[in-house]
C-alpha cells in the first residue's frame, strides 16, 4: 500500500517507457520440450503447441506501437491525475469524459501477431497496488492497465461488467445499459487506470447484422473514458467502414497497419532461433537455417507457421520417424488439414505477382503513404517468392526425363541443409502455363527459395 506521492499514477508509464523495460518484461525464451518420443503422438504435438506458444519477442514494430499506447496512458494519466483528489471527485460526483477519445486500432491479417502485441502491453503494466488518497477515506486499488475480451458476450452490458466496480462486476448490484459507461468511468479513475485493451472483436460481428452490436459495444467503450486500443481483422473494418460516417471517426480515426516481418529481418531470424530451442529435439534440421522458405510457406504469418511446424511433426510421427525432416514440413504443408492456411498464401503470392481483386479478409481496408509504403515492402517479397518459383519451374520443366530422376535420386538422399537445391516437379511442356499451374508450381518448390527478398 502506498501513500500519496505526487506523481504516483504518471510515474507508472513513464518508467515503462524507459529504455530496455518493454523487452525486459514482456519477452519469454524459448525451452526445449523434452521426452516426446515417449509420448502419444498428440501429447506431443499439444507440448510443442504450448512450448511455441509460449515464446513471446518484442519486435521493432511491436515495441513502436506498444510505446505509443503508453505514451497515450502517460498523457492522460498527467491530465486527470495532477490532483490526487480526482480519485475521490470520481468516487462522489462521476466523471466527465472527453469527447475525443479515439481508439488506437490494430489491424492486420489474421495470425500477424496483434494479440501479442496486446499479451507484451498486459506484461508490461502489471501493477497492482493500493494507494491512499487521505486518511478520511479508505485506500483504494491502482491499476495500470484493465483487459476486455469481447468474445462471444451478446451484449454491451455483458463487455462492460467486468470494468465497473466489484459490486456491478459481480452481478450483485444491477445496472441499466443506460448507465453502464458511466459507472465504468467511475470505477476506473477511481483505480487509476489508464490505457484499456480490447481483444476479440471478431467473434462479436460474424454476420453482417452483427456489425450494429459491434459498433455499439465499441462505442460504449470509447465512453469510459480512458484511452484504449482494440485489436480487429480486416473482416471487421470494412464491415465498420459501411457504419454511419459518425462511427466511423469515432472508432477507425487512429489506425495501426500490423504487417509480417520480413524473413531477412532481425526479428524473424531472433523468432526463428527461440522456435529452434523448443523444437531441438523434435527437428531434425536447425529451424534458423530454413527461415526464408518457412516465411514462404506461412507468408509471414506467425501463427500459421506455428500450425505448420506442430503437424509437420504429426506426420513424422505417423509415418514412423521421430524427428522431422524437411520433407515432412512439405507434406504438412500440402496435407488436408493445412489447406485453409495453404490457400491463403497462395491467394497472397498470386495477388502480389498478378493483382486483380483480393478477399476481404486479406485486403487492408486502408490507404495513405506511411501504410502504403509498408504494405508495398510485404507485397514486394511476396512477389520474390513468386518470381523465384516461376523461374525455378521454367528451368525443371525443360529437363528431360532422365535429369529429373537423377535430381529426385539425389533430393531423396541429401540431408536438410540451409540452402538446398530443391525438389524437382516433372511439369508439362504442351502448351503455355496458367497461373494456377505456375502457383502451383511454386507450392511445390517453395523449399528452394533462398534468395534475399526485396527490401
Amino acid at each position: 500500500m502506498m501513500k500519496c506521492p505526487p506523481a504516483i499514477w504518471a510515474g507508472r508509464y513513464s518508467e515503462a517507457l524507459e529504455p530496455g523495460v518493454i523487452r525486459r518484461r514482456a519477452e519469454t525464451h524459448g525451452e526445449v520440450v523434452r521426452g516426446l518420443e515417449a509420448m502419444e503422438i498428440e501429447v506431443a504435438c499439444d507440448r510443442l503447441l504450448l512450448g511455441m506458444q509460449y515464446v513471446n519477442l518484442v519486435t521493432d514494430q511491436a515495441e513502436s506501437i506498444i510505446r505509443r499506447c503508453l505514451e497515450r496512458a502517460l498523457a492522460h494519466a498527467q491530465l486527470v491525475y495532477a490532483d490526487p483528489t480526482a480519485v475521490l471527485r470520481a468516487a462522489y460526483s462521476g466523471v466527465a469524459v472527453r469527447e475525443d477519445n479515439v481508439p488506437i486500432l490494430l489491424t492486420g491479417l489474421a495470425g500477424v501477431g496483434k494479440s501479442r502485441i496486446r499479451l507484451s502491453i498486459s506484461r508490461v503494466l502489471t501493477g497492482r497496488d493500493h494507494v491512499v488518497v487521505n486518511e478520511a477515506h479508505p485506500r483504494v486499488p491502482l491499476i495500470e492497465y484493465a483487459d476486455c475480451k469481447i468474445g462471444q458476450q451478446a451484449s454491451v452490458l455483458e463487455v462492460l461488467r467486468p470494468l465497473a466496480n466489484p459490486e456491478i462486476a459481480s452481478g450483485h448490484a444491477k445496472v441499466r445499459r443506460s448507465e453502464i459507461s458511466a459507472r465504468c468511468a467511475e470505477w476506473q479513475r477511481v483505480v487509476g487506470c489508464c490505457l484499456l485493451g480490447v481483444d476479440e472483436t471478431q467473434f462479436m460481428a460474424q454476420s453482417d447484422t452483427a456489425s450494429t452490436l459491434i459498433t455499439r459495444t465499441l462505442l460504449a467503450v470509447a465512453d469510459v473514458g480512458v484511452p484504449w486500443f482494440y485489436i480487429a481483422n480486416y473482416s471487421l473494418i470494412w464491415k465498420l467502414l459501411a457504419r454511419p460516417s459518425e462511427a466511423v471517426q469515432r472508432l477507425l480515426g487512429h489506425p495501426i497497419v500490423v504487417l509480417p516481418d520480413s524473413p531477412m529481418s532481425e526479428d524473424w531470424q531472433g523468432l526463428m532461433r527461440e522456435f529452434g530451442v523448443v523444437l531441438d529435439e523434435a527437428y531434425e534440421f536447425k529451424i534458423e537455417e530454413r527461415s526464408i522458405e518457412l516465411w514462404n510457406l506461412c507468408a509471414g504469418l506467425k501463427r500459421e507457421l506455428v500450425k505448420l511446424l506442430v503437424h509437420a511433426y504429426r506426420v513424422a510421427r505417423q509415418s514412423g520417424a521421430t524427428r522431422v525432416t524437411w520433407c515432412f514440413v512439405l507434406q504438412a504443408f500440402h496435407s488436408a488439414m493445412f489447406s485453409a492456411p495453404r490457400r491463403d498464401v497462395d491467394l497472397l503470392i498470386a495477388h502480389a505477382g498478378q493483382g486483380g481483386e483480393l478477399r476481404r479478409d486479406l485486403r487492408c481496408p486502408f490507404d495513405g503513404p506511411e501504410i502504403v509504403t509498408r504494405s508495398a515492402a510485404y507485397q514486394a517479397q511476396l512477389h520474390e517468392a513468386r518470381t523465384a518459383a516461376v523461374a525455378r519451374a521454367s528451368v525443371q520443366g525443360a529437363m528431360t526425363g532422365e535429369e529429373k530422376a537423377a535430381v529426385d535420386a539425389i533430393e531423396r538422399a541429401a540431408q536438410p541443409m540451409a540452402r538446398p537445391r530443391g525438389k524437382v516437379v516433372a511439369l508439362r511442356r504442351s502448351k503455355p502455363r496458367s497461373l494456377e499451374q505456375l502457383l502451383q508450381a511454386g507450392r511445390d518448390i517453395r523449399e528452394s527459395l533462398g534468395r534475399k527478398p526485396s527490401a
